[in-house]
């Protein structure tokens, strides 16, 4: 108990006390989780394997990143319908197919010795974007407000989008039956998942906004307890969602955009900041979001230890990270409105992050062994690779693409956890 508490807490604290030095250098709080939590795995390499493929770490990473998806809804303006635009429609509807099946392609087409389950399964942890490890990317106002909302909507939809595909995956790697009719079956079951969440979030954000709002104005709570309740209900509507038989992910994304538009009309005490119902949530997201990180540094290390054979997912990494976004995005945004430079930005700029972590836990405490080792150092991989190309690299491509920052701003920049305001 007391290794555990010094190797979840001590890093934290290192990141806390070093941030705004170690961002000037490049080294987001992911990054270094991942390094120390690396440096953390050589001494808890057999205790760390056991636990990850336990269903604890599951349910965890779960419950992690239903919470990530409900903070980052907050942060996307508009409303539900404003999401259904050209841009974002496009990225969901044309670019991730084509990601999938490039990815796909590839994987089937090279001799790696994985089965077809277990190439599906890292197709679908390298497709879903996640901007949680690289918020300097999307809180930058460099970028037109424009592309940061449609990278913003992208996230938060596809790794929902995705979920049926890993589990038709898995259901394909446990078939006695034909592999075919069993995991188009398993689709076809978890494909109304999506809907279900869509009106579960809808219902839940919505009514609790509304009383929320109802509360205040009668002065039956105040903003501390309204952060309280604020924290727990992306919580609640993940547990509701997959109670009935919906997809938890999008079910707390979709929460958050339509609690905050029921809020919108705030009855709050005048004096309150706007937004600070949701300071609780940011922060405690924020802590999570580095315990995820640190859990993924030790993954990785575990499976080193444990002798993986790596090259098959350096193959399909090394295909992720370029040409398996690049290219789908540049096609599916041909005539679109978008001018091209913000084309290549979103095309370029694909992070990935805290959903392709949890769907690599999923297919790793699911698939038989080979495949399930295979999976997990696939996306560790991918995510390693994004964490280092990205974060390194993006300051530059965003100076490239839309000029340098002004020097009075940055100082404030190294704080990637809140926006800039020119």
């Amino acid at each position: 108990m007391i290794t555990v508490l010094l190797i979840t807490t001590g890093p934290p604290l290192v990141w806390a006390a070093c941030a705004r030095r170690l961002q000037r250098f490049s080294v987001n709080g992911p990054l270094l989780m991942v390094v120390l939590g690396g440096i953390a795995g050589w001494f808890v390499a057999d205790e760390s394997a056991a636990f990850f493929d336990s269903k604890l770490a599951l349910y965890l990473a779960e419950v992690i990143l239903a919470l990530l998806l409900f903070v980052d809804a907050t942060d996307v303006p508009g409303s539900l319908r404003s999401h259904a635009t050209s841009v974002p429609l496009r990225l969901l509807a044309v670019a991730l197919p084509l990601s999938l099946i490039l990815i796909m392609a590839i994987g089937l087409s090279l001799p790696l010795g994985l089965s077809a389950a277990g190439v599906l399964a890292i197709t679908c942890v390298a497709v879903p974007v996640d901007f949680s490890p690289q918020l300097s990317i999307i809180k930058d106002t460099r970028i037109p407000p424009s592309v940061r909302r449609w990278l913003g909507i992208e996230s938060g939809y596809n790794d929902g989008l995705i979920s049926p595909l890993l589990l038709a995956a898995l259901a394909l790697a446990s078939t006695t039956g034909d592999p075919g009719d069993q995991a188009l079956a398993a689709f076809l079951t978890a494909a109304p998942a999506g809907g279900i969440a869509v009106i579960v979030g809808v219902a839940i954000g919505t009514v609790a906004g509304w009383a929320f709002r109802t509360a205040a104005r009668a002065q039956w709570c105040d903003i501390g307890s309204t952060r309280i309740g604020v924290l727990a209900l992306p919580l609640f509507t993940f547990a509701v969602a997959v109670t009935a038989h919906g997809n938890g992910f999008v079910a707390a994304f979709v929460c958050g955009v339509a609690f905050r538009i029921a809020l919108s009309a705030r009855g709050n005490n005048p004096a309150d900041k706007p937004g600070a119902e949701f300071s609780l949530a940011d922060d405690v997201a924020g802590v999570v979001n580095l315990q995820l990180w640190l859990a993924f540094g030790i993954a990785g290390i575990a499976l080193v230890v444990s002798n993986v054979n790596w090259w098959p997912a350096l193959v399909l990494a090394v295909c992720v990270v370029t040409v398996g976004r690049i290219l789908p995005v540049l096609i599916a945004l041909i005539a679109s409105p978008a001018p091209w430079r913000d084309r290549i930005f979103m095309a370029v700029m694909g992070p990935h992050g805290a959903a392709s972590i949890v769907f690599g836990l999923i297919a790793y405490n699911a698939l038989p062994n080979e495949d399930g080792e295979a999976v997990l150092a696939a996306a560790c991989i991918i995510v390693l690779s994004s964490l280092v190309l990205h974060g390194l690299g993006a300051s530059r491509v965003i100076s490239l693409l839309y000029g340098r920052i002004p020097n009075h701003y940055r100082d404030h920049k190294v704080d990637s956890s809140k926006p800039l305001h020119g």
